[in-house]
């Protein structure tokens, strides 16, 4: 078997490799060799990333050299060592504009916008749940559950397990109506009631549920519906008092 042949070999086992586990899987001198692949196309990286790793000293190191730097690698290419020294600074631009993204939800408005942008165009519904932090800046969107263009179940009991889970204090509901307008159903604000409910149990707020019609939408919380529902809980815990017998809504 030619050396080409064996490299090619190795290549095949090493991407079969990042295809199961993920690129994080491999060693930090396998990460560099892998980078390398189209810029050295007919011999083998190994040897070259152990050596990048050797004189730089680590991964993160190497990928903070500058490409004089690495040129200088024995076996290193001019447009292996440009690559090279451009990650980094893709790294940034991706982190700002995920910072960028997060800080777009830290008003009541763009947290509507952004709720709208996720549903206005599905052709069936779903109901999704926005977790922010105190700074109302974005932990996590989930899909809670989706179904035919006039059905969405979800236990109100998801809603909360994800809420322990992303350890977040305040949350958003969203669901979308695809043919019909963005007023809610019976359903709908029996769900919204017991979750304003299961959510105040854990000490967490619900800041709105939003009903979506294209660019159209419904709000429990301008409509005064949030407050209602958390004074029905309040009036329960305290009096024993309550409209509609404990249990879990449906979206529909």
């Amino acid at each position: 078997m030619s050396d080409e042949q064996m490299h090619a070999r190795h290549r095949q086992r090493m991407r079969a490799r990042i295809a199961k586990g993920g690129i994080l899987s491999l060693a930090d001198h396998e990460i560099l060799e892998y980078l390398l692949y189209p810029f050295v196309p007919r011999r083998d990286t190994n040897p070259i990333a152990h050596r990048l790793m050797g004189k730089f000293g680590s991964f993160e190191a190497v990928l903070g050299a500058d490409a004089k730097a690495l040129v200088s690698v024995c076996g290193m290419t001019e447009n292996a060592a440009l690559f090279l020294s451009s990650l980094a600074d893709v790294a940034r631009k991706f982190s700002a504009a995920e910072k960028e993204e997060r800080a777009r939800v830290d008003t009541y408005e763009r947290a509507i916008d952004y709720l709208i942008a996720q549903l206005e165009k599905s052709e069936s519904e779903k109901i999704i749940a926005l977790f922010v932090d105190q700074n109302g800046r974005l932990k996590q969107l989930c899909e809670l559950g989706s179904g035919g263009e006039r059905d969405c179940r979800v236990q109100v009991n998801e809603l909360v397990m994800l809420t322990q889970n992303f350890k977040s204090n305040y949350v958003y509901i969203a669901h979308n109506h695809p043919r019909g307008p963005a007023k809610p159903s019976f359903s709908d604000v029996e769900f919204t009631k017991w979750a304003v409910a299961a959510l105040e149990v854990l000490g967490v707020r619900l800041l709105d549920h939003v009903i979506v019609s294209g660019r159209e939408y419904y709000s429990f919380k301008k409509d005064g519906g949030l407050e209602r529902f958390k004074s029905n809980y309040v009036d329960f815990v305290s009096n024993g008092n309550v409209t509609t017998p404990p249990g879990s809504g449906e979206i529909g």
